[in-house]
């Protein structure tokens, strides 16, 4: 019995945390990629954040070591389209390049999910990220998260210039980005308050329920060792019966051994 609530205790709590995730996920995607009011990502969509050298034939510089983990989740267009093939590292700008595992929609799908796949030492896809995509007829727009870490990049384009702003437009560049990321701080901060919250709602409800299978592991367990004091009690009280008597449990008399002289 112990085996089974305990076997019963651990599938409920994998399928409740695995629930919870995707729940998580959607919550989040939902937040960032909605379309809720007929809202048109195709005239929503912002320019891509630092659009230069992201095709994959530009290598990592670490003197600029651009990254997309500040980027704002948020739909952006592109001239170029995502990268849908596995790059090598040290491409798109980045050690880690990020590209779209999956195809691209007709124009009739609407928005539809994709996913992200990190190229890293272990492999093309090492790391996943959600991705929504839209067909707007001319172009693609994405809605994109924000990365885990530096130096990790999207790709789009496979072949393009790789030069990065001269240092009279890096100047100029590094002011308006500055402006850009204190603007997108309180987004970015929304983000991780909103993804906070879930992960503190998740973390309390796994407590809750480990709470209560304990509650009832130990209940079982009480139960299990009065029924047994109780048996042990009804069985004293027969044989405690049986010696006063004299009479065995099947009604005979009791058996009288002599010892020869």
């Amino acid at each position: 019995m112990k085996i089974s609530l305990h076997l019963l205790t651990s599938l409920t709590l994998t399928q409740l945390f695995i629930t919870l995730i995707v729940f998580v996920h959607c919550v989040e995607s939902t937040y960032y990629c909605s379309t809720a009011g007929g809202v048109d990502p195709c005239t929503l969509a912002e320019t891509l954040y630092e659009p230069y050298a992201r095709t994959g034939n530009c290598e990592y510089n670490g003197v600029y070591a651009p990254c997309d983990r500040y980027i704002t989740p948020g739909w952006y267009k592109s001239d170029d389209l995502v990268l849908d093939n596995c790059p090598v590292l040290n491409s798109c700008g980045a050690v880690y390049p990020i590209w779209m595992n999956g195809t691209f929609p007709q124009v009739a799908d609407g928005v539809v999910s994709r996913t992200l796949c990190k190229t890293g030492f272990g492999g093309c896809c090492v790391r996943q990220y959600d991705l929504q995509i839209k067909n707007c007829g001319t172009s693609y727009v994405y809605c994109l998260p924000a990365l885990d870490s530096c130096p990790e990049r999207l790709c789009f384009g496979t072949n393009g210039t790789c030069e990065y702003p001269t240092t009279v437009a890096i100047t100029t560049t590094v002011a308006i980005t500055t402006t850009a990321v204190v603007d997108s701080t309180v987004s970015l901060r929304e983000y991780r308050n909103l993804k906070t919250r879930y992960v503190v709602a998740i973390v309390a409800v796994i407590l809750l329920v480990i709470s209560l299978s304990g509650f009832a592991t130990l209940m079982s367990f009480c139960y299990i060792k009065k029924r047994r004091k109780d048996r042990e009690i009804s069985q004293s009280r027969v044989e405690l019966a049986t010696d006063e008597t004299g009479v065995e449990s099947n009604g005979s008399p009791p058996h009288l051994h002599f010892q020869p002289k």
